[in-house]
């Protein structure tokens, strides 16, 4: 098997809605990423794409649409789709086939469109969202009117509040330290510094979640190029090189039938997968862009991934130890919270920061000395989880 390396990234700024089409907007961050990889549309070989927006129709052969519109003669390609893990896998398969030898460039793309502009029609938008949501929670669940998944997040974050006796003050915390990156970062949908009056006086959405303590809808478009590492050696890309990927799942879809609602096993799962492979522990990690999209979610996934005891991580939060003052930087990105959450591109978001911040480019929010850093991507409740090793070129 041959290693396979990130050698060109692209994201636009995260925002309620796309300036421009679908097609013209994962154009336009494709050959953005293309180009910032030295290379040439007609030398990507593979396309692993997300469907054209996840909670949107019209994804039916969109990887074909793409590399038709691209000019792109591809040995393989396909569009995949999981939730929010979508851009993960989509990468995941690109680095596959690059190191099966398959593709020598190949190209993974996430975008995603979440504003409606179907919504002033109310009859019509509702009809539609009933016949979406029914399908996305099922008959039990959906028929209560579940238009997110947020109070099943509510239920973990109430539990895991009353099990580690915490506070709205700790949650609120989190909020707070990743806005401080965001307002650092020209991608992020949300820069205004906020603070833990801010958050805690923030209209609620579903006890104990108020408004800054969830990720918000967003649209956006990211796109990563991967490549065989001896290639960008030879080419003196700056890359980062991938050293391992965990992946695993639960037999379930958003709230679990049995078990814990106050972690994530997937995430445990997955990240020992991934550390066993890169033959590191979560102390080795510089940078991790971790997808939690409430507040208590960050805190429980800091623990999932190994890095905290259980209960200890809103403690490592209020230190600053989560943000730079010692060991591993979290969310420079600004996290799901502050820099959005177009979930289709989610996952490629925290892959373009981390290369970024591998190559020493982040500005401001650069890490210091970063050299491995760990991607985290779930689908459902955090019923499945996706996390990969990188590692700065030598």
């Amino acid at each position: 098997m041959k290693r396979a390396a990130i050698v060109g990234a692209s994201a636009i700024p995260v925002a309620r809605s796309l300036s421009k089409s679908v097609r013209d907007t994962a154009s336009e961050v494709c050959l953005a990423a293309i180009a910032d990889a030295g290379l040439e549309p007609k030398e990507i070989d593979g396309l692993f794409v997300s469907p054209p927006g996840l909670s949107r129709p019209g994804g039916f052969m969109w990887s074909c649409t793409l590399s038709h519109h691209l000019g792109l003669r591809t040995r393989a390609q396909a569009m995949v789709e999981c939730g929010g893990m979508t851009a993960a896998l989509a990468f995941k398969l690109a680095a596959q086939e690059v190191a099966l030898g398959r593709c020598r460039f190949a190209l993974a793309l996430g975008v995603d469109v979440r504003a409606d502009e179907d919504a002033e029609d109310f009859e019509h938008f509702l009809k539609g969202m009933t016949t979406a949501l029914l399908g996305l929670y099922g008959p039990y669940d959906g028929v209560f009117g579940l238009a997110a998944p947020i109070p099943y997040y509510a239920m973990s974050a109430q539990r895991y509040l009353h099990e580690h006796r915490l506070s709205r003050e700790d949650l609120a915390e989190v909020c707070v330290a990743l806005r401080r990156f965001a307002a650092e970062n020209p991608r992020a949908q949300h820069r205004k510094p906020i603070s833990v009056k801010d958050v805690l006086e923030a209209p609620p959405v579903s006890p104990p979640l108020g408004l800054l303590d969830c990720s918000s809808f967003a649209s956006g478009a990211a796109a990563v190029v991967v490549a065989e590492e001896s290639w960008a050696k030879e080419a003196k890309r700056p890359s980062a090189r991938v050293r391992a990927v965990g992946e695993a799942h639960e037999p379930a879809h958003f709230a679990p039938l049995k078990g814990p609602i106050s972690r994530f096993e997937s995430a445990s799962r997955a990240a020992a997968e991934a550390y066993a492979e890169a033959g590191i522990r979560p102390r080795d990690v510089d940078v991790a862009e971790v997808y939690g999209v409430f507040s208590a979610t960050e805190l429980i996934l800091y623990e999932d991934l190994g890095f905290f005891e259980r209960g200890a991580s809103a403690a490592a939060v209020r230190d600053g130890r989560t943000s730079g003052s010692g060991g591993t930087v979290f969310n420079p990105s600004g996290g799901r919270l502050s820099l959005g959450h177009p979930a289709g591109a989610t996952p490629l978001y925290s892959m373009v920061e981390l290369l970024e911040q591998l190559r020493g480019g982040c500005g401001k929010r650069q890490v210091k000395d970063a050299a491995v850093g760990l991607l985290h991507a779930e689908h459902g409740m955090l019923n499945g989880s996706l996390v990969a090793i990188l590692e700065a070129a030598p």
